[in-house]
């Protein structure tokens, strides 16, 4: 997402005070390890179908499918996510080790 498009988001959710509202959302980060190569990203579930996933660069540099596509010519901010680490993640949230965080 550009800038451009980051600041009307922000002054919406900023709304009409012109300050930022607190999320009230009760989450947590927690780190999940991709099945296939290893890469550690940090997740949290705000709903069955909403994750949210924060790469670092030494996940981005370790992930094999990245590896893969960036081999091929993308360019990381392009690449949507990794298959593998969603199946990972989704395993996460099955075994317990994710939870989905209440509304």
């Amino acid at each position: 997402m550009t800038d451009a498009n980051r600041a009307p988001r922000a002054r919406a959710a900023a709304g009409a005070s012109g300050t930022a509202r607190p999320d009230e959302r009760r989450f947590w980060y927690c780190p999940v390890q991709c099945g296939e190569c290893g890469a550690v990203v940090r997740a949290a579930k705000f709903s069955l179908q909403h994750t949210s996933v924060q790469w670092d660069v030494a996940a981005v540099g370790r992930c094999a499918e990245f590896a893969r596509r960036i081999a091929a010519g993308e360019q990381t901010p392009l690449i949507e996510r990794c298959d593998t680490m969603r199946a990972s993640i989704e395993t996460a949230v099955r075994a317990g080790w994710l939870p989905v965080a209440p509304p």
